[in-house]
């Protein structure tokens, strides 16, 4: 089995896992929606309200909700000493890193996806094609979020606390990525150019990149720890 279907089936293991007890995806959803329902109460839907306060309430609930599936990702590799069994397994040790993000980063853009229609409705958001760029920019904040939250959600599950060490480690971190979500998703929704876009796309996209690079090299000395 080569590198590729070793984390093929690694995000195969964790998304059937999901599947059955929807524990992660129920509760990333849920702390999504109820962020963006008391939001909209705080604030007067549509106008001002929505260029300015909506795509940062967006981000920030897609981080705190990744926050809680990334902890869980490996929490569960910890019960019953899995992912010792992995690591003794005949594959290279970036391949669980890059099956778990692929995982992390598929769980990340469905709650995107699901939260987009719940968005319009409560902050009084107009349909139309124009909030197509909006799914690229999903997937690039997804794959910014996994590549980072994976790595140091290994490094935390094992340690005292780690649930208060991954958010530590990992906001600081990701903030480069998440002030161009924002900006990104604030020039959609302000209906402006799609080539104003690619300055964010770009530096998405070479964040994501520079962290999963980074993280395949590193993941073999994180899981030694």
């Amino acid at each position: 089995m080569n590198f590729l279907a070793q984390s093929l089936a690694i995000a195969a293991k964790d998304l059937a896992a999901e599947w059955h007890t929807k524990e992660r995806f129920g509760s990333m959803a849920f702390f999504v929606l109820l962020i963006l329902l008391v939001f909209s109460f705080s604030f007067k839907s549509g106008g001002a309200a929505l260029h300015e306060t909506g795509p940062g309430v967006l981000w920030s609930a897609f981080v705190f909700a990744s926050l809680f599936g990334l902890q869980r990702s490996f929490a569960t590799e910890g019960e019953n000493h899995c992912l010792d069994a992995l690591r003794l397994a005949p594959m290279h040790p970036a391949a669980i890193y890059l099956g778990k993000a692929l995982g992390n980063f598929i769980f990340l853009a469905l709650i995107e996806t699901l939260a987009l229609p719940f968005f319009g409705l409560f902050f009084n958001l107009s349909p139309g094609l124009y909030l197509v760029p909006l799914l690229g920019i999903f997937a690039l904040g997804a794959a910014c979020l996994s590549s980072v939250g994976t790595l140091f959600a290994a490094m935390c599950s094992n340690q005292r606390l780690g649930e208060l060490m991954l958010p530590l480690l990992m906001v600081p971190l990701i903030m480069p990525a998440l002030i161009s979500c924002v900006e990104a998703t604030a020039l959609v929704l302000a209906n402006r150019p799609l080539a104003t876009l690619y300055p964010h796309l770009r530096m998405l996209a070479v964040y994501s990149l520079v962290f999963t690079v980074l993280s395949l090299m590193l993941f073999e000395y994180i899981l030694e720890e």
